[in-house]
């Protein structure tokens, strides 16, 4: 009996053909993977350009695989982490700011004070404090990821008169990174609310009892000189949103110096990544045309999977099937710049552009 394969049947020894096929497929493979690692571990900037293009007609997932070995990838791998955690934080400190506005309304509302509605008010204030929590716990890992870097692999010039420029010397930065210790490791420390005035006056906010924080041992001596300052009370809103602004202009600074001369072993290694990725999108444009072409597919009832609506709309304004039309869509949906020559024409002729 043979071995059903799709729908075709198999005998026992073609089976073990296939097979050994697919296994010398897959240990040639790895060998030259092998061959690439090594020539990447070698440090050599840039690539070799024979080994450059051997990189170039592997599978996407091999590449990726094998651009862990490229010098440049701790470097870009730390900056991307940055990066991820920057957008993170200020995802959070929006969040954060919005919970708070949630609670300032509704204390202004008739309900804020009746029995039957302390389920909304437990809500709202939860919610806040899961904020807070987020908001301290991203501030630290922020520092944390830009130290991996200053430290170990790149300094910007003059970075630390650059931190005191953009978080000041009065002890916020170290407060607020200090909160993270303060409340995922040490003592939940809660922030509560302050009413103050009453009727259309009153104003709602959130604190942090200094008396509270106080006892926690790990504060640095700058962060207690804060609180010194602060004296009583630390409004949380006040504070999100300055140190907000802070970290806003700091990273737009160290990004900035790090884009402006990006290291040799980071420019090769996003050079190889991104002729890549190039490569691979060609391939798969020219796939796709074919299949249209060969279906006899009309273009147009799917340039929404790849365009915006106000893309579409701005398409639209020019004749269908012109050339300055199709020049358009490939401009915007090309994100890689993967069409050449040939894609263009193939694109001319997929949406019958007049020769």
């Amino acid at each position: 009996m043979g071995l059903s394969l799709k729908g075709t049947k198999m005998t026992g020894q073609e089976f073990n053909t296939l097979r050994s096929f697919v296994e010398l497929k897959n240990r040639q493979k790895q060998v030259e993977k092998d061959r690439i690692i090594e020539a990447f571990k070698k440090g050599s900037i840039p690539i070799d350009e024979a080994i450059f293009e051997s990189f170039l007609r592997l599978f996407v997932t091999d590449a990726v695989e094998v651009l862990r070995s490229h010098p440049g990838f701790v470097l870009e791998d730390k900056v991307r982490s940055l990066k991820t955690t920057l957008s993170l934080f200020e995802r959070t400190a929006d969040d954060l700011i919005e919970a708070l506005n949630r609670f300032d309304a509704f204390s202004r509302t008739p309900e804020f004070h009746q029995l039957s509605h302390e389920s909304q008010r437990t809500d709202v204030s939860t919610s806040v404090r899961k904020e807070i929590y987020a908001f301290a716990g991203l501030a630290h890992a922020l520092q944390d990821h830009c130290r991996r870097i200053t430290k170990h692999a790149w300094k910007p010039f003059k970075l630390d008169a650059k931190m005191t420029e953009h978080f000041g010397a009065e002890g916020q930065h170290d407060f607020v990174c200090g909160l993270r210790t303060a409340l995922h490791h040490l003592s939940m420390v809660e922030a509560d609310w302050l009413i103050r005035d009453s009727g259309p006056k009153a104003t709602s906010h959130y604190v942090f009892e200094v008396a509270e924080l106080r006892p926690v041992q790990e504060w640095k001596s700058t962060a207690r000189a804060f609180m010194d300052r602060a004296k009583d009370q630390i409004d949380v809103r006040l504070l999100a949103s300055d140190y907000r602004l802070r970290v806003k202009s700091f990273y737009a600074w160290f990004l900035r110096e790090f884009e402006g001369a990006v290291p040799a072993v980071v420019a090769d290694y996003r050079r190889c990544w991104d002729e890549h990725r190039r490569t691979s999108a060609r391939l798969a444009y020219r796939f796709l045309i074919g299949e249209f072409l060969k279906r006899n597919i009309d273009p147009y009832l799917h340039l929404h999977k790849y365009l915006r609506p106000d893309q579409l709309a701005e398409v639209e304004l020019l004749p269908r099937h012109s050339r300055e039309q199709v020049d358009l869509i490939i401009s915007m949906a090309d994100h890689l710049g993967a069409c050449d020559d040939g894609l263009r024409i193939s694109s001319y002729r997929l949406f019958g552009v007049a020769e």
